[in-house]
């Protein structure tokens, strides 16, 4: 279950249940269920996403934090893609947010949560952008506040769709 809520900006509260790893071949249908209002989702850098590897998927650090294989990405970038539609992302997608806390990432956050993976993150003018190389499933550590200060940091539990498209059942 994982549960996205925003405050000031008019009360949004989201939820999924999503199949944990060791069931993660109906995670098709899973993803399917998820909500339909876009409400943004967290990256990760390809080369830092392993299934059961930690990550840092929010914070001021994230461009130091997560390794890219298509090169660096900008400082500006705190990892929350608020283009994103968690309802309708798939791999092969792109994504766009802007710099730093105006991307409005969640102010809590809890449970296994998709997150997705880029191998790109690039900045050209206020515009930042990256691709869907993977969606996976992060399981969230306890600490995560909407304020990059505070960094958001979980496991990564399996992964939903791969970078050929396709769901992976694991």
């Amino acid at each position: 279950m994982f549960q996205l809520k925003k405050g000031a900006a008019g009360q949004l509260a989201l939820g999924l249940t999503i199949l944990a790893a060791s069931s993660l071949a109906s995670a098709p249908s899973a993803l399917a269920a998820r909500p339909t209002s876009p409400t943004g989702m967290f990256v990760i850098g390809d080369a830092s996403a392993a299934t059961q590897n930690s990550v840092l998927f929010w914070g001021a650090q994230w461009w130091k934090d997560n390794s890219l294989s298509g090169g660096v990405a900008p400082a500006s970038f705190k990892g929350f893609a608020d283009s994103a539609d968690p309802s309708t992302a798939q791999c092969g997608d792109t994504w766009t947010t802007r710099p730093g806390n105006s991307s409005e990432p969640p102010e809590t956050l809890s449970g296994d949560v998709p997150m997705i993976v880029s191998t790109t993150v690039t900045k050209s003018g206020p515009v930042i952008s990256g691709n869907v190389n993977e969606i996976v499933l992060v399981r969230v550590d306890p600490g995560y506040e909407g304020n990059p200060g505070h960094a958001g940091t979980g496991t990564i539990v399996g992964v939903i769709c791969d970078s050929n498209g396709g769901p992976v059942n694991s």
